[in-house]
């Protein structure tokens, strides 16, 4: 039976496609079932006075953000009314069409992904328009805040192995991607009291 970890991520987010990429690696070597769910960091960041929320944010069709992200999260859930299999496949792709081929996240990119997946594209623009997405979008996020989540992608073994994860650049290969998350995982389980590992940073100008 695969162990279950849960995934907090963001689209926007290159880490988080790192994540992706990594979770694909090594999910079947290491038995591993990952369950994906939305945080927003455009929300989390915010700082203004007012009482903005991303799921409230209006979709301009010629924003290139995807309206900070909300479109490819409300795709996103769209694509999971067709299955695990087809919303894994269109969540990679997605982030693979923002970090890895650099497209804009427009009308246009989101339909070209949802066509390399496989989905059902009829059905996909119909449940797109749905306007509860908005709901479970908020759900998912005010969940990985009451965790404490703060950035993307965080994975969770369990009670106390919740962990934020990112890497600069891919492993270099399966067999590398699996040394590295058997060790990540190994850190939280067995070092319970271990709360950041941190490499400083050059400083840029």
């Amino acid at each position: 039976m695969r162990q279950p970890v849960t995934v907090f991520f963001d689209y926007t987010c290159p880490f988080a496609w790192r994540g992706a990429e990594v979770a694909v690696s090594v999910q079947d070597e290491l038995e591993l079932e990952f369950t994906w769910l939305h945080f927003s960091l455009y929300q989390s960041n915010y700082r203004g006075e007012d009482q903005w929320q991303i799921w409230n944010e209006r979709i301009d069709p010629e924003d290139e953000s995807g309206a900070k992200g909300l479109l490819p999260f409300l795709a996103s859930c769209a694509a999971r009314k067709q299955g695990k299999v087809l919303h894994d496949a269109f969540r990679l792709r997605l982030l693979r069409a923002r970090h890895r081929d650099h497209r804009s996240f427009d009308w246009d990119t989101v339909l070209d992904v949802a066509e390399s997946a496989e989905l059902h594209l009829a059905q996909f623009r119909d449940d797109l328009s749905n306007p509860e997405w908005r709901t479970v979008l908020a759900q998912e996020h005010h969940r990985a805040v009451e965790k404490d989540v703060f950035g993307t992608p965080t994975f969770g073994f369990g009670e106390g192995q919740l962990s934020y994860f990112r890497i600069k650049e891919l492993p270099k290969g399966t067999k590398e991607a699996v040394e590295l998350f058997r060790d990540y995982r190994r850190l939280l389980t067995h070092y319970p009291y271990l709360e950041t590992v941190k490499r400083p940073r050059p400083r840029t100008n």
